[in-house]
């Protein structure tokens, strides 16, 4: 009777990602005609990923033995999920400039037409194809080595794709894509465990109610980012034009020995201009607003920041926020002000962000460092 109840809910739960996993899928391809989305290929992602969940559905209930003619169901999507996800991160990252790895889906596209010319041939066929073990490599084993591949080289992606945001950007929530870093990896590892249960130990777990939980909970996660999830602008690759004179540009001709100069030079014009204006206090400044205050190249003044600054547009903007609250702080206006209100004040858009750098100039918090200053 307990095998019975665990089997029901499996069968359950993978009814309802299916259902829900198809239903926002389409929504995510319908959001993908307004042209300031790009959620086809994460809509395209979050279907097939459904889909997958019927031939399990199909095989543990089996309805398939009812029905012969659903049998081999052609929703073995391993070959393609994680290119759709590879070209989808792409698209919404600082690399959307960049040629679009389109040729990633290519083998799964074709393993899809294979799969839908098996399941039109006769059941007894079908049978023995299923059976066989180039079936099992092609579709099963090699898909998987396929998809991890992709996986790891699209974790490398993101990776590059947050360090180009926090030299971009002084407010990066929500820009550095952490959740897809998050969530790939969440896929590998419920991949790679999978794979290693199904072919190393595969009487090891005889309740598979778990993999139907990671399904759902990998279904409600892509959604809730996929929908909310905006496109990130590379703004040092974009084409700017300044109010400077030709003559001010870099001589081509001048020695290497010239560049650290030229970038300790504006290196000093960067600060002075932060501390006379203190622009820093705008929440979505970028680093296209510190080149246009100072009248320099944004990569110029990025390769300052990072070369004599020693660290990257967003950690020198937050020190600088850091600085002004703590004056703040010390003085009568923190007492009209909550603790988040002063964050807002210097720059920051919510209370963690301000209290997470804040600990990590200071080393503790806003306030515990507001009531040592008043001791």
């Amino acid at each position: 009777m307990n095998n019975l109840l665990n089997f029901n809910f499996q069968i359950l739960l993978d009814a309802i990602g299916l259902i829900q996993g198809v239903t926002i899928g389409i929504l995510l391809i319908a959001m993908s005609l307004r042209k300031s989305r790009n959620s086809l290929y994460l809509g395209l992602f979050l279907l097939f990923y459904s889909l997958e969940l019927a031939t399990w559905i199909s095989t543990n209930s089996r309805i398939s033995e009812i029905y012969p003619d659903i049998f081999l169901l052609p929703f073995n999507f391993s070959w393609i999920l994680f290119p759709l996800f590879y070209i989808y991160t792409q698209q919404v990252s600082v690399f959307s400039d960049k040629k679009i790895k389109y040729w990633l889906c290519y083998p799964g596209i074709v393993t899809i037409v294979a799969q839908l010319v098996i399941f039109w041939l006769p059941f007894e066929m079908k049978q023995k194809i299923d059976d066989s073990l180039w079936h099992v490599l092609i579709f099963w084993v090699l898909g998987n080595y396929y998809s991890w591949f992709i996986g790891v080289w699209n974790l490398r992606m993101l990776y590059r794709h947050r360090i180009e945001v926090l030299n971009t950007y002084s407010y990066v929530s929500f820009k550095e894509l952490q959740w897809a870093r998050f969530f790939l990896i969440y896929l590998l590892f419920t991949s790679v465990f999978g794979h290693i249960i199904a072919y190393g130990f595969p009487t090891s777990i005889e309740d598979n109610t778990i993999f139907s939980v990671m399904d759902l909970i990998a279904i409600y996660w892509v959604s809730y980012f996929g929908i909310s999830q905006r496109n990130v602008r590379s703004l040092l690759t974009i084409n700017w034009t300044s109010n400077i004179s030709q003559n001010k540009t870099t001589d081509k001709t001048s020695s290497l020995e010239v560049i650290p100069v030229r970038l300790e030079k504006i290196m000093v014009t960067i600060d002075d201009y932060l501390i006379n204006s203190e622009r820093f206090i705008y929440p979505e400044m970028t680093i296209m607003d510190l080149a246009e205050g100072i009248n320099e190249h944004p990569k110029l003044v990025s390769e300052a920041i990072n070369t004599v600054g020693k660290q990257n547009f967003n950690t020198y903007i937050n020190r600088y926020r850091i600085k002004k609250a703590k004056v703040l702080l010390q003085t009568d206006k923190s007492k009209n002000l909550s603790i988040e209100g002063i964050g807002i004040e210097v720059g920051f858009k919510s209370k963690s962000a301000f209290y997470s750098a804040f600990k990590k100039f200071t080393g503790t918090t806003p306030t515990k460092y507001k009531e040592d200053v008043l001791v």
